[in-house]
């Protein structure tokens, strides 16, 4: 089902903004997930950046660099024994769902954001994936038409990219659209370059290609160079922002590349864990005892919806044209 974006916006109305940092921090969040050093998560360091400025707190990252969940469900369990505020974390895999329920079972406020793996965490903030599939399938169809053979790479195994996938079989299913080939490129740029020109020097007869992640763009922009494929040659549908996919939506061989509103979802998450420490949140009256009626007054999920980069648009979207909101509240 589409979700609207109406309610994300109404939430952060009424949740309040916050003022610029003058002084010790109010509170202490940790925001704890694998791939910390990876190029996809600059945008949700620059959230939480912003965030710990405008509201005066401390937000410590744990974790692994890497896309090492065990190393950051350790790092998980540990911070839960801390009993901090609040904490931020990522499901990329149900790895982080143990560590999730033991911050609920100790009253600690958990919000996900980016991926969730199923029931666990208070709330998840991010793309409803799926419908973010849905989306990638009518961008190929808007620059490619209704029919054609199309190659797919992404992180197989990552439940984001998984249910992503999900969304664009569903609407393709229904049009003359045919995948005739998909790999795993993990994420990862030489793992993704590798699985895009074996994908087209086995396929010749594709029209297009999409990929689900953020290492995809910048890998299947080299593939068709460095195989001489000429930009529109094929019709290419992408995934995020990264800063090396960029160059490729303004040489054409890219045509849309869907991205999250990353660091709105972060400085969301932070409004949220904000509102609980001092603001009332659980005792919003949707009843007249929320504790004693046992219902939650989180809201489930806060869906951010995508946007789509263009030629028309990219510029705007360089990391070196963005303000960097240095601060020492994140660390």
């Amino acid at each position: 089902m589409k979700k609207s974006l109406l309610f994300a916006i109404l939430l952060a109305i009424s949740l309040g903004f916050g003022t610029a940092w003058a002084g010790t921090p109010s509170a202490t969040y940790y925001y704890v997930a694998p791939g910390l050093g990876q190029p996809y998560c600059y945008d949700m360091h620059l959230g939480f950046k912003y965030a710990a400025e405008k509201f005066g707190v401390e937000i410590i990252r744990q974790g692994s660099d890497d896309w090492n969940s065990q190393t950051a469900c350790e790092a998980l369990e540990q911070i839960v024994a801390k009993k901090p505020a609040g904490i931020i974390t990522v499901a990329w895999d149900a790895a982080m769902n143990p560590g999730i329920k033991k911050a609920q079972a100790a009253g600690i406020p958990i919000i996900l954001v980016e991926a969730e793996s199923g029931d666990f965490g208070d709330c998840y903030i991010g793309l409803d994936n799926v419908d973010a599939g849905r989306e990638t399938a009518d961008q190929l169809i808007k620059y490619g038409g209704n029919s054609g053979k199309v190659l797919v790479i992404g992180n197989w195994g990552s439940t984001n990219i998984d249910q992503k996938f999900i969304g664009l079989k569903e609407v393709l299913a229904k049009t003359g659209w045919q995948i005739v080939g998909d790999q795993d490129g993990e994420c990862e740029a030489e793992a993704s370059l590798r699985a895009a020109k074996d994908l087209l020097n086995n396929h010749p007869e594709a029209t297009a290609f999409v990929g689900l992640d953020s290492a995809c763009g910048a890998a299947i922009g080299t593939a068709m160079e460095e195989l001489g494929i000429a930009p529109g040659k094929l019709t290419v549908v992408v995934a995020d922002r990264e800063d090396a996919m960029l160059d490729y939506v303004r040489s054409g061989h890219i045509q849309a590349s869907l991205t999250n509103r990353t660091a709105m979802m972060c400085y969301l998450a932070v409004q949220f864990l904000e509102n609980i420490t001092k603001f009332g949140f659980f005792d919003i009256p949707v009843t007249s005892n929320n504790q004693a009626s046992k219902i939650s007054v989180w809201p489930r999920f806060v869906f951010t919806g995508n946007v789509v980069i263009s030629k028309e648009n990219v510029d705007n979207f360089d990391h070196a044209k963005m303000s960097s909101y240095d601060t020492p509240l994140y660390h």
